[in-house]
């Protein structure tokens, strides 16, 4: 006897972005999103009542987080709410004789991250994010939260919103009664992006084709095996950064590509003489109401540049920001919504991609930073890091930016295994560390 579907309340139809995130994990093309957050306490030996009341709180307040993806399979997806959350199911505490190493890495987190991003998704009986808490055995005044998350119920701004609503409910979480099995909001979802934003005319040739000359790791295959180092900047690097990016009139998103794009050019073969970036833009800020900056949903865009074998410079940064200047001003990338909605059938077209040529070298995600830390809190955000899921019909290297309270620029690099080699990641990474130095 064919097991019955459990009885979810449905909310609404997938929309088009939403749906081609849904399929993509499905296919196992990409699978995960991820926050993690550096939190300084005052006790730790409280943290999982406080933390299990805090996120009770934060639930109620964004139906997204208590949402699963419904006839995932069909032409029709839907979003449905789940009646109830366990979260002894859903987040994981880990305790580590030590996080950090004598250089300031975290290999530890750094493996736990490539695990977790590989990982499939259960859907139907779970809310369609995780979480896992490590902790330094001994230490009380300290632990990591890494929140991942499914791409369909929401963008890396929404990854900033949780950590910020979970910060300020840990906080208030003394006043709260912990539970472990949360009841869910009766709260509508967002609209999707094209209810929003509508689908913009866009001209020009879907052509994916490119020149032998650009460099984009291995072809697109399947399974994907996700790799991952994080690069913590300390706050005086950062800041060094943030002052030269400003004397030569350029943003740091623009700054961060330009170095990183020569850092890679010193370790692919001299045959390839052109690097084909993707970069992310948020579309939150010129969407209509209801969308704030508190808003939980997927609300992005990319746009692609092409890059001359060369080594750093600001003249290169500010071409850079030209681009990103253009895109401001035009409130939009190259339209990534629009493409996807004259795909008919998601599946056909990805595992169409399978064995040929990736289409771009690097992918930059900057998501921003938080602002400095409040006095006086048991709770506080201190360092933030960025990462996601390699992607079999992605850039071959991804590359993850976010900032904390106390002012450190992480970058978080994710590759699959078997599409770069993981000593020429590591080289990029030290040789835009050198250029970085160089600079500031």
């Amino acid at each position: 006897m064919a097991q019955e579907k459990p009885k979810f309340q449905p909310l609404r139809s997938l929309g088009v972005l939403e749906k081609y995130l849904v399929k993509r994990s499905r296919i196992g093309v990409y699978q995960k999103v991820a926050i993690t957050a550096r939190y300084r306490c005052r006790n730790i030996k409280t943290l999982r009542p406080a933390l299990f009341a805090a996120l009770a709180a934060v639930i109620s307040k964004h139906p997204s987080l208590s949402v699963t993806s419904v006839d995932v399979d069909s032409g029709v997806p839907y979003f449905a709410r789940l009646p109830i959350i366990d979260l002894d199911k859903i987040i994981t505490f880990t305790e580590f004789d030590e996080l950090a190493d004598q250089h300031g890495r975290f290999p530890a987190l750094d493996a736990l991250l490539a695990h977790e991003h590989t990982q499939a998704w259960e859907y139907m009986s779970l809310p369609l994010w995780r979480m896992h808490v490590l902790q330094n055995r001994g230490n009380f005044s300290e632990f990591i939260l890494c929140y991942f998350f499914h791409h369909c119920i929401g963008d890396t701004k929404s990854a900033l919103v949780l950590h910020q609503a979970v910060e300020t409910a840990l906080n208030d979480s003394l006043e709260r009664e912990p539970v472990s099995v949360v009841d869910t909001p009766d709260l509508p979802l967002l609209p999707p992006l094209e209810a929003l934003r509508g689908l913009a005319e866009r001209n020009g040739s879907e052509n994916q084709e490119q020149s032998l000359h650009i460099w984009s790791g291995a072809v697109q295959h399947l399974p994907v095996q996700t790799k991952v180092t994080s690069l913590w900047l300390s706050q005086e690097e950062t800041t060094g950064l943030l002052q030269v990016s400003k004397y030569h009139g350029v943003s740091l998103t623009a700054t961060l590509e330009a170095m990183l794009v020569a850092a890679l050019f010193t370790h692919v073969p001299p045959d390839y003489t052109t690097i084909k970036s993707d970069c992310a833009v948020s579309l939150r800020q010129w969407l209509p109401n209801p969308i704030n900056a508190d808003s939980m949903g997927v609300f992005v865009d990319t746009f692609f540049m092409t890059h001359e074998r060369a080594p750093f410079t600001w003249e290169e940064a500010r071409r850079i920001k030209n681009r990103i200047d253009q895109v401001m001003q035009e409130k939009g990338g190259d339209g990534l919504l629009e493409k996807l909605s004259r795909i008919a059938d998601f599946e056909s077209w990805m595992k169409g991609k399978m064995g040929r040529r990736r289409t771009t070298s690097l992918e930059l995600s900057n998501v921003g930073h938080l602002g400095p830390s409040q006095a006086d809190k048991d709770y506080q955000i201190e360092s933030l890091l960025f990462s996601q899921s390699a992607g079999a019909s992605s850039g071959a290297i991804k590359v993850s930016a976010v900032s904390g309270r106390d002012g450190r620029l992480t970058l978080g690099f994710s590759w699959q295994e078997g599409v770069v080699e993981n000593q020429v990641v590591q080289d990029v990474v030290r040789e835009f560390h050198r250029i970085l130095d160089d600079q500031i």
